[in-house]
Parts: C-alpha cells; structure tokens; sequence
C-alpha cells in the first residue's frame, strides 16, 4: 500500500502540495504570533523594545508546554471522538475491534483457568499436535 502512494507523478504533486500546505500553516503560525505581540505593544503604548523581545520569549514558554499538551493529551481525545462519533463507518470499526479485544480477554481467561499456558510451557510438543482443550 505504501508504494501505492509514493510512486508516480500525481502522488509526487499531492505529496508536494501536502508539504507546502503544512509549510505554510507553520509560517502563518508565527506570523500570527509576531502579529499579536506587535498589537499588544502598540496597544499597551509600550517605548522599549527589550519588552516586544520579553513578550515574545515569554509566549514561547508558555507555547511549548501547552503544544505538549495538546499533543500528549488533547490530541488523543479528540482522536478517540472522532473514531467513536465521526461517522457510521468509525463507529462500526470500533465495535468490531471493541469486539474483538473482549473476545481475546475471554479466551486469554479460558486457557489461564484450563493452565494450558503451564501445560504448553512444560510440554512443547503439545503445539505440533493443535491445541483442542485437551489437555489431560
């Protein structure tokens, strides 16, 4: 699937335009904040300009915990909203692996309270023979 979407010109222009898209988005993110410390400034009437660079040394230690933030925390339930409520196809996906991670505990459970995993550890040849449950 990977190569699906490396070769070939047309990918090569999407991936361009994706990098030149995200490119543009961090430059206008600094733009913005450079905006927004000139107009607080100008607003504020402020003369020295060892305060306009304060001002910008100070966003930026706010900015970088509260990006880690949302990267670490933020992100992750947005994600899981979107899979869970986004739309009929993600909200079929997650019950299906929802599904299917209840039934693995349960046959994980199973096979504990049978000890096949100690049989199995003592005994390798039990696995060239299949595992029917009988383990006698």
């Amino acid at each position: 699937m990977e190569q699906e979407y490396l070769k070939g010109k047309r990918n090569f222009l999407i991936r361009t335009y994706f990098y030149l898209t995200n490119g543009l988005a961090l430059v206008n993110d600094f733009r913005n904040l450079g905006l927004g410390i000139f107009a607080l400034y100008f607003a504020l009437k402020l003369t020295n300009p060892w305060l306009m660079v304060l001002m910008f040394t100070v966003s930026i230690a706010i900015l970088i915990p509260t990006g880690h933030f949302m990267v670490h925390k933020v992100s992750k339930v947005k994600e899981w909203l979107t899979t869970k409520f986004g739309s009929h196809y993600a909200i079929q996906n997650f019950d299906y692996v929802k599904a299917q991670y209840e039934l693995l505990v349960s046959i994980k459970k199973l096979l504990e309270d049978q000890q096949v995993f100690k049989k199995v550890a003592k005994n390798p040849e039990v696995l060239k023979k299949g595992i029917s449950g009988k383990f006698k």
